[in-house]
This record gives C-alpha cells, structure tokens and sequence, in this order.
C-alpha cells in the first residue's frame, strides 16, 4: 500500500488535490483563536475575582482551572491539525496525513470530554450551593446529585473507550494495519446526546427551582429567571455538535465534517466557561463602584450640579442600597416536608449575576432548627 497515495478516491466531478488541497483554514484559526481567548479570559476572570474581591473560593473554583487546562489541550489539538489539514476534503489527504489526522483528532476529542465533564460537574456543583439549602436533602437535592454522579460515571467509561477502543491501540490512528476497532462514530454521537440532555436538564431544574420552589417576589423571580437562561447557549451548542455528529456518521467526508462537529464543540465549551463566569461579573463591577477612585468621580460629578435626593428613607449617607437579591429561599413542603421557622433562617452567600445593576450577592435561606415532619 502506498500511504503517499490519496487515502479516498474523490466523487464524480472532483479530482484529487495532495499538493495545495482546497480549505477553510481561516475559519478554522479564527474559530479556534477565539475559543481561546474566551474560554481562558471567561476561566481566570472568575478566579481571580472569586479569590482577590470575594475572598472566597467554593468547591467548584477548585475545579474550574483544571476544565481550562484540558479545554487548551483540546484546542492545541485543533491548531495541531489545522497546520497540515485545514478543514479539507478527504480525498484530498494522503493515507499518512489521514492517520496523523485520526491521532490528534483522538487526542483532542479525550481531552473534550474531560474539561466537558469537569464542566458540567461544576455547574451542577455551583446549582446545589445555590438552591439547596446545606443540609437539606430535597428531590432537587437527590436530581443534583443523580445527574452529577451520572455524568461522571459516563465520561469515564466514554473516556476508557476511546484510548481503547482499538486492538492493536494504534489502529485508531494506523488503518491500514490489522485489527479491530469499536464504532467511534456511535460513542461521539451518544456523547452528543448525553451532552445535550444533561445541558437541558440543567436548564430545566434551575428554571423549576426559580420559579416553583422559591418564595420570593416575582420580579425577583424573572431576574434570577434570566441570568440562568444563559444555560441555554450551551444547550443550542449541544445541538449543534448532535447534528454534526449524526451527518458526519452518514458522510462519506469524515476529515471535513469532523471538522465542522469539532468547531460546535470548541464553542460548547466557551459557552460553558461563559455560564460559570456570568455570575461574577456584576460583582466585579460593583467593587470598581464602591473603588476609592468612582466615588471620588461620583462625587465630583455631584459637585457640578446634579441634584440627588439627600433623603432615602432612613438610610444614612454613604449607606449602600441593599440589593433586591437579598432574599431568603425556602422550599416548599411538598418537596422538602418541613417545618420551616423564616423567623429562624439564617442567609448563606452566593453568587449570581444581577443583570440589572444590582450588588449580586444573594442570600439564601438555610433553615435553623429545622426538624423533619
């Protein structure tokens, strides 16, 4: 066999081009540069502000580098790929090019599903921390919890199977060379369907919690409602890359349509870095608000001449407007069958984004003295 030969003969109407293949090379640098970009600003933008301004670093911020770490991977693995086959056709690679192909392609989707896994786990984390009160154990509680270990568990046997899915293990690179393999294509489509159920059911269960299990006012409601419909970016991305894989199973171009299912992947993970980053956003901004150097901007700006109310109720000057997510969360007792004492509660921190201006702490009731029914 000659592997300097086209690995597929090209359709009626097509020739052969080994030497300067048609491609897509700029959409591909610019799709991966961007995922770059974002998913490292979208990563270390909440650190930093979890670590310096809120002072405080919750389970899931422990996890989160190590998601951005295996996403850079990934997308090296792209830019790898993109130097020598640039979104071409497959009858446009040598048999060589097209195993090189298939080794950083594996690489790139086993490091995918890791810094998915990781995180769609610090999503369902942060949800649990913020709708479920510590030490209640509720059926959004025990769903949190199904879906998390459900997730993990699937992502390590997806994993196991695509480093060993071949017998002799360099066959998943080396096609030419005896032995078997499992249907890659049927465990990247299934990964595709995990993904998107388990982005919906995010979704889904937050929207519940906000508005059927919360006592709070519903504007409150909908503002909350809103900054968790961002979940929804990842969920179209999701879609996307099901849609992709499911033409790319019935292609007769894999290298090209792999490709394009690779690039809604990298932006499914952007989105998901998106979805965690949200929420620290405001409080960013309000601690540039409350910076020595903006109130000394704000003060000369009402200096100049602008009139403002000196009074606001009782409150005294300089006194910070307390934010309308100050609010305390109960469940109610057809899900978590107790008895609630709200003069009793005591408020746990938490951070969501308040898309309106708002500081976005928000206080969530924890039950004291609560006594099962």
């Amino acid at each position: 066999m000659d592997l300097n030969s086209a690995f597929k003969k090209p359709p009626p109407g097509h020739v052969s081009n080994l030497e300067h293949p048609p491609n897509e090379a700029g959409l591909a640098y610019a799709t991966l540069s961007v995922c770059l970009v974002t998913v490292t600003v979208f990563t270390w933008f909440r650190f930093f502000v979890k670590l310096w301004i809120m002072q405080k670093l919750h389970l899931e911020d422990y996890l989160i580098p190590f998601a951005w770490i295996a996403a850079i991977i990934h997308l090296a693995c792209g830019f790898m790929i993109v130097q020598f086959a640039p979104i071409v056709h497959t009858w446009d690679i040598t048999w060589l090019t097209f195993g090189r192909y298939l080794l950083w392609y594996r690489i790139s989707s086993i490091f995918y599903n890791i810094s998915i896994v990781i995180i769609k786990v610090a999503m369902l984390i942060q949800v649990l921390r913020i709708f479920v009160p510590r030490g209640a154990r509720s059926k959004t509680f025990f769903i949190i919890h199904g879906l998390l270990w459900a997730n993990v568990i699937y992502y390590v046997i997806i994993v196991f199977l695509m480093i060993f899915n071949c017998k002799p293990i360099q066959r998943a690179w080396k096609p030419w060379i005896a032995g078997k393999c499992m249907q890659i294509g049927l465990i990247a489509m299934s990964t595709a369907i995990v993904n998107l159920v388990g982005d919906l059911s995010i979704l889904f269960l937050t929207q519940k919690v906000i508005w059927n299990l919360m006592r709070v006012e519903r504007r409150q409601r909908l503002k909350l409602s809103v900054v968790f419909l961002a979940g929804i970016i990842p969920c179209a991305f999701a879609i996307m890359c099901l849609y992709y894989n499911d033409h790319q199973m019935n292609s007769t171009d894999f290298t090209r349509d792999s490709m394009y299912m690779t690039i809604a992947c990298y932006g499914e993970i952007a989105s998901g870095m998106f979805v965690l980053f949200l929420p620290v956003v405001p409080k960013f901004f309000a601690h540039l608000k409350s910076s020595p150097s903006f109130t000394l901007l704000s003060n000369k700006r009402s200096q100049r001449g602008t009139v403002i109310s000196s009074v606001q109720g009782d409150a005294t000057p300089g006194e910070r407007k307390k934010s309308l997510f100050h609010i305390s969360y109960t469940q109610k007792e057809s899900e978590e069958k107790l008895q609630i004492n709200v003069v009793n509660t005591v408020s746990v921190r938490s951070e969501v984004a308040d898309h309106f201006g708002n500081d976005i702490d928000i206080e969530l009731g924890q039950p004291r003295g609560v006594q099962m029914v």
